[in-house]
């Protein structure tokens, strides 16, 4: 049976993590569909804001906030995204991320694949393993909580799984 694009990002977005992304305001909320709700993901400019809430620290790199569905926009600010969280894990948290980064290109050329929604869970993983381990971890660690068991046993599962791939931070 092969599943629609449309069908595959419906799940994506009621997945855990993504649950756990609305949980940082704007994002999701209104009258937005699952297409644009999806694309504010893809396109970088809400998950770099919810790792300047991580990390607050300057950057040089200005996000592009008027994507419009350009490729080489969405691929500067994915990765401004990769970076400044591989630069977190390193500088501030002093670990090494021992999976391979998301592999922003093929999000910014086809943000409407499976393979692509894949690369966007590892980039969610990355950040909640910075919001886990940074300096309001407490807060961040508390919005899991108020979302229902199943949901935090979603977002927990990839770190107490016992798969080598992925970081393992201490909730």
């Amino acid at each position: 049976m092969d599943v629609t694009v449309s069908e595959l990002m419906e799940l994506f977005l009621q997945s855990p993590l993504v649950t756990w992304v609305k949980t940082f305001g704007s994002f999701g909320s209104g009258n937005q569909d699952n297409l644009t709700m999806y694309m504010d993901l893809a396109d970088g400019i809400f998950l770099n804001q919810i790792m300047l809430q991580i990390d607050p620290r300057p950057t040089n790199q200005r996000i592009n906030k008027h994507v419009n569905n350009d490729v080489n926009l969405r691929i500067q600010n994915l990765t401004i995204l990769v970076r400044n969280i591989k630069t977190y894990y390193q500088e501030v948290l002093q670990q090494l991320i021992v999976m391979n980064l998301p592999n922003v290109l093929m999000i910014g050329k086809d943000p409407l694949s499976g393979k692509s929604m894949e690369e966007i869970k590892k980039v969610l993983l990355l950040v909640l393993g910075c919001a886990v381990q940074c300096e309001r971890k407490e807060e961040f660690i508390e919005r899991i909580k108020q979302l229902d068991i199943e949901t935090q046993a979603g977002i927990v599962g990839p770190y107490t799984g016992g798969d080598p791939q992925h970081v393992h931070p201490p909730l």
